[in-house]
């Protein structure tokens, strides 16, 4: 049998008529919204934590992967970059030597 807001309804008038109405609305508020099988319970949620640090672990695995990479591509390019200039202004000093 599901809980509907009309059998909780129901429930509250009920207990409002055994109990004071304020005691009737505090158990109210102490009972789910919806049925007990609907409620996440500690295995529930440690299941929960293990599957995120799972993922998480994951992702920084993918991180440190693309980041490597990437780190490794821009040495590549600087080290060429510095080679080209370094050639480009020893063939400047050869030439301006035979110049002077």
């Amino acid at each position: 049998m599901s809980i509907t807001e009309a059998s909780r309804f129901q429930l509250r008038t009920a207990m409002g008529l055994i109990l004071s109405e304020e005691a009737a609305d505090t158990l109210m508020e102490l009972l789910p919204p919806v049925g007990w099988a609907d409620v996440a319970t500690k295995t529930d949620l440690q299941h929960l934590r293990d599957e995120l640090k799972g993922d998480m672990h994951a992702l920084q695995l993918r991180f440190e992967a693309t980041l490597e990479k990437r780190m490794h591509e821009q040495t590549k390019w600087l080290i060429t970059t510095m080679i080209a200039m370094n050639t480009v202004m020893l063939a400047a000093s050869v030439a301006l030597s035979k110049l002077i």
